[in-house]
């Protein structure tokens, strides 16, 4: 029987790529257009009527690849498993989507976008979301430079064929083959692919065959990588015949040696000895390799279940990944470790490193090959892909063409990079300009070469990627730990080496001691290395230098092929090494031609900044209709450049295609002041760039304003003053009003900003706000503002002293003094500071860190269909930017889908809302979906909530939300519509099986940052009194009735780590929890106590401000102190300006403030640097005198390490150069002369 859960995810023709709901600056509708006929079931369509040199869309430069794929190599001497050969290395399919799939790889501003990177265990993605013939630029370019080719994946109906896929079908069975291979080679697509489970498709499979047959053919001449993938679903007579394996039936699909048509995707029911052997067999009398045959593995339903692994390996049969509609399984996930989007990015990391390498992270020691189906982050125990194949290297080519650098970057980060220095801290994401990155991940070993379990060290060093720093982009590796002696392997390579060629290692000691090597060694001696020295144990770390190393290439090594590259480290204690960059470039390579610009756009236009669109080409002599890649126009890639007229430059990224989009350009000036777009295109070494082609100064897009609502404390004190404004300084002023329970007005101001007087009584006060707020229509598109009136409930919360406040910072001094101090080298500097007392005791809460807090349904008496109520109070930390789990009662050793959405599910929004409230139907009939007014859930404010769910004696059902004491209106249900729901029958019922629980994160959602207090569950459905009596003080010894369990965190749960309840179910366990990866059984954690609701008599958490100090370079010693003073000393071993930063912090909040700035003067050590430049602020500008002649260059940073500004000039001795700094604050400012650093300097802009 058939097994399959594939559906795909069709993209309409004409439709433009959009997402909607998220919150970062990202791509948006109408930004990149596919054109008409892009949808698969229109491929024929697109097909016929494209012509050589015509465009599918204005957007053409976005799907086209400019990266010539890359051949692979063989080389047995460096594989770790050396038995593997080119007749059983099994390849692998990925048939998957990748990243979001309403936009694919396209570049966008979000950085926690899928930056796939283990390419050295993938032989052929199938971008399972992007339709035949339109795949973005940006992805094939990735691949390609590893080696990889990319197709598209037809979604064919499992059903009879008719309507648009049959004549697609058909009409690609007439279609002119040279044509269609002029499409391929020059959008640089390698491959068509086919979800194919249709029946009565006789008519169309002879001549579909025979065009895929004279494709290849075609194809193959300048594309060895090409490939056409089928789905072993129908046979070679177009009809549905599943799990059959290589046989009769589908021979002619597969093809001989002659004639190949299809490599062939097999159903998920192949675990079996038969069908392995007969269809090796077959393929090999076919004169073709078994390994074209990919045995399907169902990531989604855990197929194939009982014996599969452990067959499959003794077979010559490929392996091919399905997994799922929209989203592959090892993203769709990432969630499982927090919604923070660097954890984010950690946890997908960690699943694609432990799925493909195994569970060790190193292919030298993976587990034992095992008949089980996992790819969650902490999968220890899995095999992995390297248990079956080669990792695969495409790191060879002529380097007197192409040079080999490789800066470890992945394509996405938080800032990005250049050379070490920050030109921007916006989010980004374009995959395309991934580097090379290590072949093995990660290959450690006690002696090179070591292949075996014996030769990894039990506690060795570890590696991993950081998204904290990078020198170029926005990521780079990180090797950190303590081992006596050990070795990395990074890269697989084969490349001919001639002497003179340069070889250049960049790193940065962050931290730590070792002596570290670069171990190079050729073919024919892999293992008899030539070592390089890169550190030496005596060097000091300094967080914030790059280090350059740079070797050349003698007579040793002169004519041999570069078989291995390692690092060898030892004596390594507490490092923490960054890696900047790798390369090795042969003499000097022209600069590019000046891009020619075809068109640019500004799309967007907000607090964050502006959006835009630029499209260009480059000059070449290229036929219409003929591939040119970047290589043909001595280009490694593009510089994309913004800037604000008026202002400086910014470089925003950088690509690979020939267009680019611009996310988040920061605005100095006034917010519709005009922008213009630039781009250069950079040399293949990398050292020399293109003059920038300039767009016109263009008038931005209509400002959107942002509406949030923000207070600069999250807790007040009676008679405490505080400000409540717009986060967004340019929206309109509006007019506010604070509000008791009551609905009386107590204060009220207008403004953008308002300074609220102080308010008396302790408690919870609504914010109204009314004034001009965003109109968006039913697509998410913004019309313009309307004036209205919005009410936040508990947005002000006013507490008692006794229980804690924010900490606050009245001065910092150092040596006496709130500025400029001047010291020498190791003179200890006394720095001290007064502050407010913020200390208190409060109830005691419990923080939920994303994780789920709850009590099984067994325990609590709630299986079947039983009236029932949860309250509780809540703090939320912050919103994830998707959506965050709220409550559930789940199963999951029910299964999928109801082990993710079993009796009940909800979340909120990323405005607080309650977005979803859903009850699964009784099987087969329709689900229950609540739509309810808005909650608007504060951030950072306690609140009170009580979910009741009912019964009557019927047995249909009711549910209801109470947020501080009110009843959330139901505004409709999918059931009813806008009709008063009321009871409701065909109610799925809760099971033993089941857990109600508070957050923790499930498919698609994040667990809740917050924190909890006074839980209680109670055996009836709540009445309105009731829930107002739960908001207050509940004393465990007297409790109302009805209260089943009740937890009031009041003492901590010791080794237990569950919490025992009080009520009519007395010692039932509650806590939080996570599911065994193998059982799914709850396992209780050790629960996080926090400050608990201020409202509440609780003692028993203790608020304490502690200070914390961080210094450069400095060492401190000494500290002491509370929330009302301290003190610490700090003292440098280098001359130098420095600021020290203070941190005061308690449970609450936290505050900070920097001291600047200290001058420590070298005595004795040569002072012609500082000699040279003198620097000082002369009120907005910042002015530095050169007193000897030279060519200098000027940079001005934030504390961020942001660029601000940047101004060079070849300049005479006593010349002066001013320059404007925008705003009052500390900026870093550095001098090179003729490239050398010569000064650094902070400044403090008053």
């Amino acid at each position: 029987m058939k097994k399959s859960y594939k559906k795909h995810a069709l993209l309409t023709a004409g439709l433009a790529f959009c997402v909607l709901g998220a919150s970062a600056q990202q791509i948006r509708p109408g930004y990149v257009t596919l054109g008409e006929n892009t949808g698969s079931p229109q491929f024929h369509t697109l097909l016929n009527k494209w012509t050589p040199g015509s465009k599918v869309s204005e957007d053409d430069n976005f799907f086209i690849s400019r990266v010539k794929p890359h051949a692979r190599f063989r080389n047995q001497a460096t594989q770790v498993r050396n038995t593997l050969t080119a007749d059983n290395d099994k390849k692998l399919l990925a048939w998957v989507p990748i990243n979001n799939p309403d936009y694919n790889a396209l570049p966008d501003g979000v950085f926690d976008s899928e930056v796939f990177s283990m390419w050295s265990y993938v032989t052929h993605w199938g971008d399972w979301s992007a339709p035949l013939g339109r795949i973005p630029g940006a992805f094939l370019d990735v691949a390609h430079k590893n080696g990889v080719p990319v197709s598209g994946v037809a979604g064919i109906p499992n059903a009879g064929l008719s309507g648009d896929y049959y004549y697609m079908l058909a009409g690609l069975g007439s279609a002119d083959v040279d044509k269609a291979a002029k499409f391929f080679r020059y959008y640089g697509i390698d491959g068509l692919g086919y979800n194919s489970e249709f029946n009565n498709g006789s008519t169309v499979m002879p001549k579909l065959r025979t065009f895929h047959i004279n494709l290849n053919k075609k194809m193959k001449e300048t594309n060895p990588l090409f490939e056409n993938i089928w789905y072993d679903g129908t046979n070679d007579y177009g009809t549905i015949q599943f799990d059959q394996g290589l046989a009769g039936h589908n021979a002619k699909n597969f093809g001989d040696a002659t004639n190949s048509c299809f490599s062939l995707f097999l159903n998920y029911n192949w675990n079996k000895t038969s069908l392995l052997s007969k269809s090796v067999a077959k393929a090999e009398s076919l004169k073709r390799s078994p390994l074209d045959l990919y045995a399907g593995v169902n990531m989604q339903g855990g197929q194939p279940k009982y014996s599969s692994w452990t067959l499959l390996k003794d077979y010559p049969i490929s392996i091919g990944l399905w997994g799922a509609h929209t989203y592959n399984m090892f993203w769709e996930s990432r969630g499982e470790l927090g919604s923070d989007p660097a954890v984010k990015q950690n946890a997908y990391m960690l699943r694609t490193e432990r799925y493909f390498t195994g569970g060790t992270r190193n292919p030298a020691n993976c587990p034992a090959v095992d008949d089980v189906q996992a790819y969650n982050a902490y999968n220890y125990t899995w095999h992995g892909m390297s248990s079956f194949m080669t990792a695969r290297s495409a790191m060879s080519w002529d380097l007197a063409e192409e040079p080999l650098i490789t800066h470890f970057n992945l394509g996405n980060g938080k800032f990005f990079n250049l050379n070490g220095v920050r030109q921007h801290d916006k989010s980004w994401y374009n995959i395309g300009v991934q580097d090379y990155l290590p072949t093995w991940r990660w290959w450690f070993a006690t002696k090179l070469l070591g292949r075996n379990a014996a030769d990894v060290p039990r506690h060795g060093l570890d590696a991993s990627f950081t998204w904290d720093d990078a020198y170029f982009g926005g990521s780079t590796v990180r090797i950190s730990g303590s081992v006596p002696e050990e070795y990395l392997h990074l890269f697989k390579t084969q490349y001919s080496l001639k002497k003179g060629d340069v070889i250049t290692f960049k790193y940065k000691l962050a931290a730590g001691t070792s002596d570290v090597e670069l171990l190079l060694s050729a073919v024919g001696s892999e293992d008899r290395p030539t070592a390089y020295s890169l550190c030496k144990q005596t060097q000091e770390a300094d967080d914030e230098e790059w280090v350059t190393r740079t070797f050349t290439v003698g007579s040793d090594f002169d004519g041999k092929d570069l078989a291995l590259v390692a690092l060898h480290f030892k004596n390594a204690t507490n490092i923490n090494l960054l890696l900047g960059e790798f390369s090795i470039v042969r003499g000097t390579y022209a600069k590019p031609a000046k891009p020619q610009l075809e068109s640019a756009k500004l799309l967007y236009n907000c607090k964050d900044g502006m959006d835009g669109k630029i499209i260009f080409n480059m000059p070449n002599n290229k036929a219409a209709g003929e591939p040119c890649y970047n290589l043909d126009v001595k280009t490694s890639h593009f510089r994309l450049y913004a800037q604000q007229e008026g202002h400086d430059k910014v470089l925003m990224g950088t690509t690979t295609s020939w267009a680019g989009l611009y996310y988040a350009i920061p605005v100095p000036g006034d917010v519709n002041g005009k922008m213009r777009l630039g781009v250069s295109a950079v040399s293949l070494d990398e050292k020399s760039e293109s003059e920038i082609t300039w767009s016109d100064y263009m008038a931005p897009a209509t400002y959107v304003y942002n509406d949030d609502v923000k207070i600069d404390k999250n807790v007040i004190k009676p008679g405490e003053e505080f400000t409540i404004s717009y986060v967004d300084k340019n929206h309109p002023a509006a007019e506010w009003q604070l509000a008791d329970a009551s609905g009386k007005v107590l204060r009220s101001g207008s403004g953008n900003s308002w300074r609220v007087e102080g308010l008396s009584d302790i408690g919870s006060y609504n914010l109204i706000v009314t004034g001009n707020q965003n109109q968006y229509d039913s697509e998410g598109n913004f019309t313009g503002m309307e004036k209205t009136t919005r009410q936040m409930n508990s947005f002000v919360q006013v507490s008692g002293e006794a229980v804690g406040a924010v900490p606050e910072i009245y001065s910092l001094t150092a040596n006496g003094k709130n500025e400029n101090v001047s010291v020498d080298v190791a003179e200890k500097i006394e720095m001290a500071y007064t502050g407010r007392n913020a200390d208190g005791l409060s109830s005691q809460g419990v923080d939920l860190k994303e994780k789920h807090f709850g009590v099984k349904c067994s325990d609590i008496g709630v299986v079947g269909a039983k009236p029932f109520s949860l309250s509780f109070w809540l703090k939320l930390n912050k919103l994830a930017d998707g959506v965050t789990q709220f409550i559930s009662v789940t199963s999951k050793p029910d299964g999928w889908p109801k082990s993710e959405w079993g009796w009940l599910w909800s979340t909120f929004d990323v405005k607080g809302n309650i977005e979803c409230f859903t009850f699964r139907g009784i099987d087969g009939g329709p689900e229950l979906q609540y739509k309810l007014e808005k909650a608007n859930l504060p951030v950072g404010s306690w609140v009170h909530l009580a979910l009741v769910f009912d019964y009557n004696s019927n047995g249909n059902f009711q549910s209801d939300i109470y947020v501080n004491g009110k009843k959330l209106k139901v505004l409709s249900t999918n059931r009813t519509g806008t009709t008063a729901p009321g009871y409701q029958s065909g109610i799925y019922k809760i099971t033993n099986g089941m857990v109600l629980a508070i957050g923790g994160d499930a498919f698609g959602r994040g667990g809740i940052d917050g924190i909890v207090d006074n839980v209680a569950v109670w055996n009836k459905a709540m009445t309105a009194d009731e829930v107002t009596l739960s908001m207050g003080d509940i004393d465990k010894n007297n409790l109302p009735a009805g209260i089943a369990a009740f937890w009031d965190f009041e003492e901590q749960s010791g080794t237990a780590k569950a919490f025992k309840a009080v009520g009519t179910k007395a010692g039932v366990e509650g806590g939080v929890y996570d599911e065994q990866p193998s059982t799914y059984n709850v396992k209780w954690l050790d629960p996080a106590y926090s400050s608990g609701c201020p409202f509440l008599k609780g003692t028993a958490y203790k608020v304490q401000t502690l200070p914390s100090w961080k210094a450069a370079h400095g060492r401190v010693a000494d500290a002491k102190g509370n929330g009302e003073a301290g003190s610490a000393t700090v003292t440098y071993a280098k001359g130098g300006d420095y600021t020290v930063t203070l941190t005061l912090a308690n449970s609450i909040a936290s505050a900070q403030r920097t001291f600047s700035v200290i001058k420590v003067s070298a005595s004795g050590i040569g002072t012609t640097e500082a000699a040279e430049v003198k620097t000082y602020t002369v009120g907005e500008n910042a002015v530095v005198e050169f007193s000897e002649a030279g060519s200098y260059e000027v940079g001005v940073y934030d504390t961020a390490g942001v660029m601000q500004a940047r101004k060079a000039a070849t300049l005479n001795a006593g010349n002066v150069m001013n320059i404007h700094l925008a705003k009052a604050g500390i900026y870093v400012l550095t001098v090179k002369k003729d490239g050398k650093p010569v000064r650094t300097v902070k400044l403090v802009r008053k």
